[in-house]
């Protein structure tokens, strides 16, 4: 089997042209002849392979302009990566400080872009950066929908207020033609990392109320949002928005088509306007990074009550330690009750008391000689957040946590409002 280097097709063992793109394929050579009697016993194959090379090429360049196939377009999508037209944008707030980082793209050539709602809400400036280290200003919204976490912006030139020129921009597919099973490509700024691709293809195409999402699996990762997603053609057919966290190639894009109906809005909006009214119960039901499991469960749309147990993992950042925890937790109109049990080698079991509003959870943990205060977010079956360790001696700690709703803990285990367990009576079970 031999592999084309320029497109990554396979073709048969001795192929002298790949079949896909017309590139001639690497021959590895034959090794010398080793009989002294017979020293140029190559000569005569290697003019016969040489003269079949020259007819090929004539053949070949001679059906084809510049020696390529006629498909060979169609198999060599990406061969030029519009990367300049894609922005690392970086919010800040009143206080000048960097609290967000996210990507977006540009739509025409005098600066109108796009990227993810979630990315500027909130911020009091941004700055997005393109095309070899250009800065621009955002300066105002022109588009925005918050439903589909959609804004469309305007550059500006820092410290010049006249709009910039010749940006390079991409351009939005029209034709609506998008199947699962097609090839995509993904261009952001994941950490901070600038003008990042990765490739994938089109897994699943789903609605989630009036939004039309495309499961991708192509790699995406925090600061990837607001970043396009391309087509064979280049084009953009959707805008990275969120990952599931406890899956593996389960990324979603908001699809481009719902971009049109904000290009023609022209609200003039400001970053600090950026939040047009109060949403009631709005907050309950938008579709984000923290509530993904419901793209595929769509009439889950309250989150209801957080009476339960859960169970997941805690990770103690300061000193790089994991383990299994669970929490049981009764839920009187906002005020949280319960247990908490972690297992070894990490502690901290014992009683918990909080709140909750919305999807904004806060309880507190206490045991002998220290106080852990977790904060999250929660869906209707899954929660996330960090916390933080007081400890009357020693040094402040810090982690993160997951947790998903249970019926059953490990080893069948129960836990019990009126009788939570200790870190000696989890170990003493061991």
């Amino acid at each position: 089997m031999a592999y084309c280097i320029n497109c990554g097709s396979s073709n048969p063992a001795g192929a002298v042209f790949c079949l896909a793109c017309g590139q001639t394929l690497y021959q590895e050579p034959k090794p010398a002849a080793t009989d002294p009697k017979k020293p140029f016993q190559w000569i005569l194959p290697t003019a016969i392979a040489v003269g079949t090379l020259v007819i090929i090429l004539i053949i070949v360049l001679g059906s084809s302009p510049k020696g390529k196939s006629p498909d060979s377009n169609a198999s060599q999508p990406h061969t030029a990566l519009p990367t300049a037209s894609v922005l690392t944008i970086i919010g800040y707030d009143a206080g000048g400080r960097q609290t967000v980082q996210g990507s977006g793209f540009i739509l025409t050539a005098d600066g109108l872009a796009v990227t993810n709602y979630h990315v500027l809400d909130g911020v009091s400036k941004a700055v997005a950066v393109c095309c070899s280290g250009r800065k621009f200003e955002i300066s105002s919204i022109q588009g925005l929908d918050t439903d589909k976490d959609l804004v469309v912006f305007r550059l500006q030139e820092l410290g010049d207020n006249r709009p910039p020129q010749n940006l390079p921009a991409l351009e939005l597919d029209t034709s609506g033609d998008i199947s699962v099973g097609e090839k995509v490509v993904a261009i952001g700024s994941p950490q901070g990392f600038e003008n990042t691709v990765s490739d994938g293809i089109i897994s699943a195409i789903r609605s989630y109320k009036t939004t039309r999402y495309l499961q991708i699996t192509a790699p995406i990762s925090p600061g990837s949002s607001g970043g396009p997603i391309l087509n064979g053609n280049g084009q953009v057919i959707g805008i990275a928005t969120m990952q599931a966290p406890e899956g593996q190639n389960l990324n979603f894009a908001v699809s481009s088509e719902h971009l049109k109906p904000l290009l023609d809005e022209n609200l003039q909006y400001t970053l600090k306007q950026i939040q047009p009214a109060p949403r009631t119960q709005q907050a309950a039901n938008d579709l984000t990074a923290k509530d993904v499991e419901e793209v595929n469960e769509p009439q889950q749309q309250q989150l209801g009550s957080f009476t339960g147990q859960f169970a997941g993992t805690v990770h103690n950042n300061t000193a790089d330690i994991s383990a299994g925890f669970a929490i049981l937790v009764q839920d009187t109109s906002g005020d949280l009750s319960g247990c908490l049990a972690v297992l070894l080698p990490l502690g901290g079991s014992g009683p918990i008391v909080g709140s909750e509003s919305g999807s904004d959870v806060s309880f507190v943990a206490t045991s002998t000689g220290e106080k852990i205060t977790f904060t999250g977010e929660r869906t209707k079956d899954a929660i996330t957040g960090t916390y933080v360790v007081e400890k009357a001696v020693g040094n402040e700690e810090e982690g993160k946590f997951y947790a998903k709703r249970k019926k059953i803990l490990d080893k069948g285990s129960q836990l019990d409002f009126a009788n939570c367990p200790t870190d000696a009576d989890l170990q003493s079970t061991k």
